[in-house]
């Protein structure tokens, strides 16, 4: 079979491949997964379709699955040292290019594209084997698979020992314990921990048939194309730039994952000392190991966080500047490969320059550290390796910003990235913060309020789109990162937020803005405000979901008429007191409609038997009789605090009236 593919130069390569089952792939190969790679990425959806494309071979109909294409290279002068870094000491030839084991030869390969496929069939073939119950047999497959002794396991596959998720691989999914136990884990670990965990789910009780077929399924029916770019005489590759291509095109990198590789392969092209460059490379991969044990640190699979949401807030923080319009700021990607880390630039590069690298990656480990606390806020206490301080004030204001509803404003968590690298101090074992510091603190708090009500008059109560001051703010990022200040002559960002990036706001747009639909029910902002107010009234954090009711329904007649002071308006009032703030009532679930008495029953009731009830639930009780005059006075109380809370403008003498008609 021929496998095409156009280089970057355009120029037209045309190799020939083989088609080769997947026991065929290992005989006398050692594979190893370079550093430009990215880690285990496979999840639930590409697991679940290769355990279906297994399920479709049938053995007896001599079926067969062309699995996909699996691209190589030969071992480069520094493949070799780090194998035997890895242990190969004195087993290595490299005249020949072969690693000897027992006395037999094998070929080294790095595997440039189908690491995943690789890994994945892997992982499910380790854990099949375990099952066998003859040793002789196990013994074979593993020597075939995976590893052969010689003074300690060698083994056939796995990354390159200075790759992240190496020792990982080893002792943890082919449950190897000679191998120490992995420093850090990370995105890509848990990815492998969560295939290990699919597979071994999917044959529990399997007999050793069912064992012996799958694995002769694995072995004999899955075809692959193997192309050997090394082989490509008379093209001089680069490798990593293959790599960029065959996934760029495909399945797409990660921007962050692309922005690796890319670093990478313009290091490889500096004019260094090759220790000089090992060093730097090493700094590449401890950076992004620091990284990616980030963003997959909070276990909760709903809470891993975006690789590209943080790449876009370091490029924001260190590579963008304050004459940046719009569209430049959507398309970072194209200015970070095109521009910042652009091919056409490979030695001129201000970024790669040996002296300012370790900078900018160690800037690079700090934000992400802080980014992690930026959207996990409360994951960090009790965190030994958190090691700034923070307050109760800061964290509460962190997890306000990242929950307006849907993602309103959330860009200003970019700004706040560019605030705590700045200002946020590290925590000193046994001393306290210095006055300059614990003034940085109080910037920090002020600034989050500031930015929380931002938020609240932008967003919530006149339903912008969340674009809004977007421009503005981004290009405050890197000034306030570089200069520490607004940009704006003797405005600091607090001041900015709070007057001018917020003085648009007029009562009479929030009160058409509640109109456009269901009135308070339905507005965008009911949840955060009934929150603010329970947690205002009880002194505690709602963390769970709330549901939103009313007292008195529009909707259900049987109920409608026992609230007979309400109930003798005309259809259009009814629905503005139904859906009225005073008439909403936060709760752990949706309730039925019913008379106010059968309300306060229920709310007594679930106290009696310690169900979860809120502060502003229980408040209920204290009224006598449920009137439009009670429903105008908890709107009243409600909007009033939220506006004492923020220092939002006074209300309009007329706003209530408006509303409701009188």
């Amino acid at each position: 079979m021929d496998f095409v593919f156009l280089s970057r130069k355009k120029l037209l390569i045309i190799l020939e491949s083989q088609i080769l089952p997947f026991k065929e792939i290992f005989k006398k190969k050692i594979f190893r997964i370079p550093d430009y790679q990215r880690g285990y990425s496979w999840e639930q959806t590409q697991l679940e379709d290769l355990w279906a494309d297994l399920s479709n071979i049938h053995l007896q109909n001599n079926a067969y699955h062309f699995t996909g294409i699996l691209t190589i290279n030969n071992f480069s002068e520094q493949d070799y040292e780090s194998l035997e870094r890895e242990g190969f000491q004195n087993l290595v030839n490299r005249e020949q290019g072969v690693v000897a084991i027992n006395g037999e030869f094998y070929t080294p390969h790095n595997l440039v594209d189908g690491q995943q496929r690789l890994t994945t069939i892997l992982i499910l073939l380790s854990q099949l084997i375990k099952k066998i119950k003859n040793e002789a047999e196990r013994l074979q497959f593993s020597r075939q698979y995976f590893f052969m002794y010689d003074n300690g396991n060698k083994y056939l596959f796995g990354y390159h020992v200075d790759v992240p998720s190496h020792h990982y691989l080893i002792r943890d999914i082919f449950e190897d314990d000679s191998y120490s136990a992995e420093d850090t884990e990370t995105l890509y670990t848990h990815n492998l921990d969560f295939a290990k965990d699919f597979f071994n789910k999917k044959i529990v009780g399997y007999s050793q048939n069912n064992i012996k077929d799958l694995i002769t399924k694995i072995t004999d029916r899955l075809l692959f194309s193997v192309l050997n770019l090394s082989e490509a005489s008379g093209n001089n590759l680069d490798i990593s730039m293959v790599f960029e291509t065959l996934n760029f095109r495909g399945k797409q990198l990660s921007g962050l994952e692309r922005f690796k590789n890319r670093v990478l392969y313009l290091l490889s092209k500096q004019n260094s000392t090759p220790s000089n460059i090992a060093k730097r490379r090493r700094d590449v991969n401890n950076t992004w190991l620091e990284i990616y044990k980030w963003l997959g640190r909070n276990p909760n699979p709903k809470k891993v966080m975006d690789d590209d949401a943080f790449l876009k807030a370091f490029w924001l923080l260190y590579f963008s500047d304050d004459t940046m319009v719009a569209k430049e700021f959507k398309a970072y990607q194209k200015n970070l490969f095109e521009k910042d880390f652009s091919l056409l630039n490979i030695y001129g590069n201000r970024f790669m320059n040996l002296e300012i690298l370790p900078k900018w990656l160690k800037c690079m480990r700090q934000s992400v550290v802080l980014w992690y606390f930026i959207n996990n806020p409360y994951e960090v206490e009790n965190d030994p390796e958190f090691k700034y301080y923070y307050t109760p004030k800061i964290q509460r204001s962190l997890l306000r910003l990242n929950s307006f509803p849907f993602g309103y404003g959330r860009y200003m968590l970019n700004l706040v990235l560019a605030i705590l690298v700045r200002l946020l101090p590290k925590c000193q074992d046994g001393l306290g913060l210095t006055n300059a510091q614990q003034n940085n603190v109080e910037r920090i708090e002020k600034f989050l309020w500031a930015a929380e009500r931002h938020n609240i008059m932008c967003f919530l109560f006149n339903g912008n789109k969340t674009n809004f001051n977007q421009e503005a703010t981004f290009r405050d990022i890197n000034r306030y990162f570089c200069t520490g200040n607004s940009g704006v002559m003797d405005i600091t960002l607090t001041e900015l937020l709070l007057e001018k990036r917020v003085s648009h706001f007029h009562w009479d747009l929030v009160l058409r803005n509640i109109e456009l639909g269901n009135y308070f029910h339905s507005w965008d902002g009911i949840f955060f405000i009934l929150r603010e107010y329970e947690e205002h009234i009880s002194g505690k954090i709602v963390e769970r979901e709330i549901a939103v009711n009313r007292i008195y329904p529009d909707d259900e007649v049987s109920v409608r008429i026992l609230y007979q002071d309400i109930n003798r308006y005309g259809v259009a009032k009814k629905r503005k007191y139904s859906y009225a703030l005073g008439n909403l009532f936060m709760s752990n679930n949706q309730h039925a409609a019913r008379d106010f008495d059968a309300h306060k029953t229920r709310i007594s009731n679930a106290i009696a038997r310690e169900n979860i009830i809120y502060e502003s639930e229980r408040q209920l009780l204290n009224y006598n009789n449920w009137t439009t005059k009670e429903i105008e006075q908890r709107s009243q109380e409600i909007l009033d605090f939220l506006i004492e809370k923020w220092q939002l403008p006074p209300l309009p003498a007329n706003f209530w009236k408006e509303y409701f008609g009188n």
